[in-house]
């Protein structure tokens, strides 16, 4: 293992984008880039269980975990491509602009199945691509995040509170990080 170097701790700013294609293609990769993402956290889920000696109350064994993942980060600002890709069935186009206009409830009841958002792959894109990993979500179901709250104040920025719950893809993929060169969409 390297020795830790305080000059490698990398603040990764990045980009989103939405159905890439090709990683060999130039930047957005046959995607759509839906906007700068900050705060943005892969959070592993699943718990694991512990197996423990009853005769000596002790561990003897952890189980591993399921593979439940969360995808949560802070889109800056309010991109139409972002709103349509994330926030369908609510997403319309306003008629004066053709800017998108968000309506609650719109078409999106509660109960209803969102199996039908699934279907979307996403790639984080860092700015600095040789020091910073890419992450790509194989297919998940983007929603508001529990505690989103959308600022309409001078001190916070506007955008959209973004959560993708991961689900596996028809290959068994759900995420995978590394250098981009690395990855891929299979």
């Amino acid at each position: 293992m390297a020795a830790g170097l305080a000059a490698q701790i990398i603040r990764g700013p990045g980009r989103l984008i939405v159905g890439p294609t090709d990683l060999t293609a130039v930047y957005p990769y046959g995607g759509t880039e839906v906007g700068l993402v900050n705060q943005a956290l892969l959070t592993p889920l699943g718990e694991s269980f512990r197996i423990e000696n009853e005769g000596l109350g002790e561990a003897t064994d952890i189980l591993q975990p399921n593979n439940r993942a969360l995808f949560s980060c802070f889109m800056r600002g309010w991109d139409d491509d972002a709103v349509t890709k994330f926030l369908k069935g609510n997403r319309s186009a306003g008629s004066a602009t053709q800017h998108s206009v968000y309506t609650s409830p719109g078409a999106r009841t509660p109960g209803q199945s969102t199996i039908d958002y699934a279907n979307i792959v996403l790639m984080l894109v860092p700015d600095n691509l040789i020091d910073t990993d890419a992450l790509i979500l194989y297919r998940g179901i983007p929603m508001w995040s529990d505690d989103a709250e959308v600022m309409f104040q001078k001190r916070e920025e506007f955008g959209i509170p973004l959560q993708v719950d991961c689900l596996r893809n028809s290959s068994g993929n759900i995420y995978q990080i590394g250098r981009l060169q690395d990855l891929s969409l299979t």
